[in-house]
């Protein structure tokens, strides 16, 4: 049960920052309306990824919402068998996440400012954690933010571009330090040719537990009303402080 109380709010903040914010890197940015062009055949590799990553990046700024249906497939050691749960994902620049899960056990987690809620309805269970902002939780795992020199550092990156159109370009991360392997020893990411932004997600850890996430009909810049990220528990509800830092 341990596993399954402090890896949500972890998963969520490399979830976010994978999807809606540049946390593949930075060059210098390009001049609005410019948005780099990563499928042009007469650069260079290297060049060609750079381009991809401030593409991402591009994208990602000009977010203002977004929602989407949420499938996850989950196989773990403490798991009989694979598993797949579905729910809604749906966030808000800065800071706001509402992560619920529908199916097979239902679980809602909100993220307002720095503060976590989640909750375990099957259990009656929540947990509150500090999780800073969201960004800065996850270079803490993955080491600091930078250009593509800096994120080479930390990770082997591979790089897939699409051969058929449609195709998403992939990008495969493997962690070169102990301290972010702890986290994640690898991460696969694929990357919309369209939106240019993250679709699916996969994490594998030392232990060998994996999961996939994947965002389905996805809606961009939609509103949301303000309720969906307040989580009002039960009174029932037994509520537990966790730090993160242990």
């Amino acid at each position: 049960m341990k596993n399954r109380t402090v890896y949500a709010p972890w998963l969520s903040a490399l979830f976010v920052a994978l999807v809606t914010t540049p946390a593949l890197g930075a060059q210098t940015p390009e001049a609005p309306g410019t948005p780099p062009d990563p499928t042009a055949r007469d650069v260079d590799l290297r060049e060609r990824m750079s381009r991809l990553v401030e593409r991402v990046k591009y994208e990602q700024h000009q977010i203002v919402t977004l929602q989407a249906r949420l499938v996850q497939h989950e196989n773990s050691e403490l798991l009989l068998e694979p598993e797949e749960s579905w729910g809604w994902f749906r966030y808000r620049p800065p800071e706001e996440v509402r992560w619920e899960i529908v199916e097979p056990k239902p679980m809602v987690m909100t993220v307002r400012g720095d503060v976590a809620t989640t909750w375990y309805e099957d259990l009656g269970t929540a947990k509150v954690a500090e999780v800073g902002r969201l960004s800065e939780q996850v270079l803490t795992y993955l080491g600091p933010a930078g250009n593509l020199e800096t994120l080479m550092k930390y990770f082997t990156v591979q790089v897939e571009f699409p051969e058929e159109e449609g195709a998403p370009y992939f990008l495969h991360l493997t962690a070169d330090y102990r301290r972010v392997e702890k986290y994640a020893k690898t991460i696969d990411i694929w990357i919309d040719p369209e939106t240019f932004l993250p679709r699916r997600f996969k994490v594998v850890h030392v232990s060998g537990d994996e999961r996939l996430i994947e965002l389905q009909d996805m809606v961009l810049n939609e509103p949301i009303d303000d309720g969906e990220f307040i989580l009002s528990l039960p009174d029932d509800v037994e509520v537990t402080k966790v730090d993160l830092k242990r």
